[in-house]
């Protein structure tokens, strides 16, 4: 089951990083759950798919920042090495 749900969070991510609507994550679970039957288990499988897709939109952000600071990091070190000491 955890390797399921690796690949949906996954593909979700992926998703994600293509759509840059408002309210994507209801969108594309809409979608998604559209094929459900029972209606309780059609709210409860969107439910599941949003937060899926809010984590891994939350996941996206949260490396971007790494990143981001990371390549800070590289550059205030070339900057500070190449500047020339009095």
């Amino acid at each position: 089951m955890n390797k399921q749900l690796f690949k949906t969070k996954r593909a979700l991510g992926l998703v994600i990083l293509v759509s840059t609507i408002s309210g994507c994550a209801s969108a594309l679970c809409d979608a998604q759950t559209d094929r459900a039957i029972d209606p309780l288990q059609q709210e409860s499988e969107r439910v599941r798919c949003e937060r899926l897709v809010e984590d891994a939109m939350a996941e996206h952000k949260s490396e971007r920042e790494r990143d981001n600071e990371a390549q800070l990091k590289v550059s205030m070190s070339k900057h500070l090495k190449a500047k020339p000491s009095h």
